[in-house]
């Protein structure tokens, strides 16, 4: 059996202070899936991604398509059985799996896609519950600017700028755009998700019976050895402007914390960095060491997930439980689900007097995580369990398809 995969960008960024040697994120889950399925008997594997690189193409979605050729002579060449997809390069691939019939299993694992602003916010601290119609998108976009300004991101005033008035068109174009995508989504055979959360955003547009959960984003294993707690709470910001990860409310929060201890902010690079005046937030940029990563949270107290998006799993979530730390985030976190009722993870809405107290009671009261609730949530999350999962969904649409 043959299989072609077909992803995004999977190079590391190439921003000032980040190694291009490290994968992380999607890369790294993409990465994580490859490597659980190419020990399979019989089983050949064979992995394009997309290089080319335009702002203007980038910006209402269209870069993606220029990997139509590639895509065209790699299955005139590898003539594969069936096709695993995701980011952008999920639409151009799903059009060309369609002409030459082809099954086709699309990784949905954002929302960016298919929200005309790129973030799915709608109001101060809540995502957009779902895709649905015109109207509510042009709702949204009018409101856009006003809501970077309430989350600290943009300064009063630029609401009524020109560059504001441009950039509404371009997303009212974008909305289009995203239509399309949520229609050729609706063609692959199946579509795979990691939570609940995200399984819902999509069924009022996509045929449910498509929308399957399941471990997408794989984890692999830490064997850490116990370290003694610091006064430091951590925070994992993308590269890219993180107003909607939560940056802004985490400056925000920073001032409410308890004496003597502090924030550490690990990701970004110093070209966005508007901290620099708060005593208590050290800005790590970028960490290349996952040993030491894995060091920073093993001494932090807690670890904030204070996303205002969708966030469709976050896997920062179970690399923190993994190292023994708990976990503050907001509700619409999608691995959430996976470690609800545990007293080792906080669902709180995006409110800086819930948070100050959430952080006070977790410094009083420490949630203790045992190796035993180690073991129980890795075994939902594992390699092995995605390469189970895995094979049971290629099977199946295999044989439908």
């Amino acid at each position: 059996m043959r299989i072609l995969i077909i992803s995004g960008f999977l190079e590391s960024s190439v921003k000032t202070g980040v190694s291009k040697g490290n994968i992380q994120g999607v890369s790294r889950s993409i990465i994580n899936i490859i490597e659980c399925l190419k020990d399979i008997k019989n089983l050949q594997i064979k992995i394009i991604s997309q290089k080319f690189r335009n702002k203007a193409l980038i910006s209402v979605n269209l870069d993606s398509y220029m990997l139509i050729p590639r895509i065209i002579v790699n299955i005139s060449k590898f003539k594969p059985d069936l096709i695993i997809t995701q980011a952008r390069a999920a639409f151009p691939s799903i059009i060309v799996s369609k002409i030459k019939k082809i099954p086709i299993i699309q990784i949905v694992r954002a929302t960016a896609d298919f929200c005309p602003k790129f973030v799915n916010v709608i109001e101060y601290g809540k995502a957009c519950p779902s895709i649905n119609n015109r109207k509510q998108c042009f709702n949204c976009i009018n409101k856009w600017r006003t809501l970077r300004i309430l989350t600290g991101n943009k300064p009063k005033g630029t609401e009524y700028s020109i560059r504001t008035s441009l950039v509404n068109i371009l997303y009212r174009i974008r909305y289009f755009i995203c239509s399309f995508n949520t229609y050729l989504m609706n063609k692959a055979n199946t579509i795979l998700v990691s939570s609940e959360i995200m399984k819902k955003f999509f069924s009022y547009k996509i045929n449910e019976n498509k929308l399957k959960i399941m471990n997408i984003t794989p984890i692999r294993e830490y064997i850490n050895k116990p370290i003694n707690k610091k006064k430091q709470l951590i925070f994992i910001r993308t590269y890219y402007d993180a107003s909607h990860k939560g940056l802004d409310f985490i400056l925000r929060l920073s001032k409410f914390i308890p004496n003597n201890y502090r924030i550490l902010i690990v990701g970004g690079c110093k070209e966005d960095w508007r901290g620099e005046e708060l005593d208590n937030i050290t800005n790590f940029e970028f960490i290349s060491s996952k040993i030491e990563l894995n060091k920073m949270f093993a001494e932090s107290i807690a670890t904030l997930v204070p996303t205002f998006c969708t966030e469709a799993f976050g896997r920062i979530i179970p690399e923190s439980l993994s190292n023994k730390t708990p976990v503050i985030s907001s509700p619409q976190c999608g691995a959430n689900q996976f470690f609800e009722n545990k007293g080792f993870l906080k669902a709180v809405p995006l409110k800086l007097k819930l948070w100050k107290k959430t952080i006070e009671d977790m410094i009083s009261n420490p949630p203790i995580i045992t190796d035993d609730d180690v073991s129980h949530f890795y075994e939902q999350i594992s390699l092995d369990k995605s390469k189970k999962d895995f094979i049971k969904i290629i099977k199946k649409v295999l044989i439908n398809g």
